[in-house]
């Protein structure tokens, strides 16, 4: 049926309207909804018609119309650790990417730096929005508002490989900590110190991983806490770390901005990066590998991390079957100038 725009409302100071649309390609009003919101495709010419009418009369689709008819409102909210923090970015942009291809919006809270994370999460589960995305450290008593949340929602950081036969083993973030471990054992490191911080919500299990891989070899581990995941936290602890009585071999930080503040002081403290000390991050960011002297970190492909919670928690959403695991990418080591052999 050709397109017929002499049947425009001459009247397009008010709101357009669905029903203007539907006339104006002369298709019914249920076609111009299932095609406004991507529920079916029709032929080119059918659909032609539809976006020729929209754009001429100006047909925005309402939100809170279509909330109202569906019980879902296209969005979805998401829980971040520090919006500036560069590990925290990729997985945004995995999220984002997966959530704009099938039209949904994505509304970020950043706990780091909100009342508390308790108070943010409580805040995110009274918003009208049809899931919740988990990429921050949250109290144990969240447990307990999330199992009464009614809605689906996906702990990013927690996450688990896939073994053999689809079967679910240990989690990025611990396997992350034991690659580094087998690493500097292989590296011929024997006195290594971790630098933790409470507020990055994958840093115990990091740490987990790495100390089990340690705990193999009947390698001890000492432990520092960082007041702030950031390089401020790192340079803030790194006197204590790097002149200890007993100097570690190799210090491993919990994310590659602690690490950056390690890498920053130690020029201060006169502690050469890595012929008296080697030092690893963990997220590989993208300027690991402009740092002084290059930085050694664990690629945790936080894109890719991000774009699967967000399939998974569309997935359930939309009450589709539960889809089989999804295999994450195993992290992966990426040697540079911050880390060396020890002969000794």
């Amino acid at each position: 049926m050709p397109f017929n725009p002499a049947t425009a409302s001459s009247n397009l100071s008010a709101p357009a309207t669905i029903r203007q649309v539907a006339a104006l390609a002369e298709v019914s009003v249920a076609a111009v909804s299932r095609f406004v919101n991507r529920k079916q495709r029709f032929t080119p010419e059918v659909e032609g018609r539809i976006e020729r009418a929209i754009a001429l009369v100006g047909y925005r689709s309402n939100p809170a119309a279509r909330s109202m008819a569906t019980g879902r409102s296209g969005a979805v909210a998401a829980l971040v650790a520090g919006v500036d923090n560069p590990h925290a970015a990729a997985l945004v942009k995995g999220i984002c990417r997966v959530a704009m291809a099938e039209g949904f919006d994505v509304l970020f809270v950043d706990t780091l730096h909100g009342a508390s994370p308790q108070h943010e999460l409580e805040r995110v589960m009274g918003m009208q929005v049809d899931g919740l995305l988990i990429a921050a450290p949250l109290p144990l008593a969240a447990s307990e508002l999330l199992a009464r949340y009614g809605r689906p929602f996906v702990d990013v950081l927690r996450r688990r490989l896939i073994g053999a036969g689809g079967t679910q083993g240990t989690s990025a973030q611990e396997a992350a900590g034991a690659l580094v471990g087998r690493y500097l054992q292989h590296m011929g490191h024997r006195r290594i110190t971790f630098v933790a911080c409470d507020a990055d919500g994958a840093s115990a299990e990091r740490l987990r991983g790495l100390d089990h891989a340690l705990a193999a070899a009947a390698l001890p581990i000492t432990v520092h806490q960082a007041p702030s995941p950031d390089a401020a936290g790192g340079a803030a602890v790194a006197s204590s770390v790097l002149l200890a009585g007993e100097r570690p071999d190799a210090v491993v930080a919990c994310n590659d901005q602690v690490a950056m503040g390690l890498l920053s002081e130690a020029r201060l403290l006169g502690v050469s990066i890595p012929e008296d000390v080697s030092v690893v991050g963990i997220e590989n960011t993208p300027f690991a590998a402009y740092m002084s002297p290059a930085l050694t970190s664990v690629d945790l492909h936080a894109d890719v991390l991000g774009a699967h919670a967000m399939t998974e928690l569309l997935t359930a959403i939309r009450g589709q079957a539960a889809m089989p695991p999804m295999q994450a990418p195993e992290p992966r080591l990426v040697v540079r100038n911050s880390t060396r052999l020890r002969s000794s």
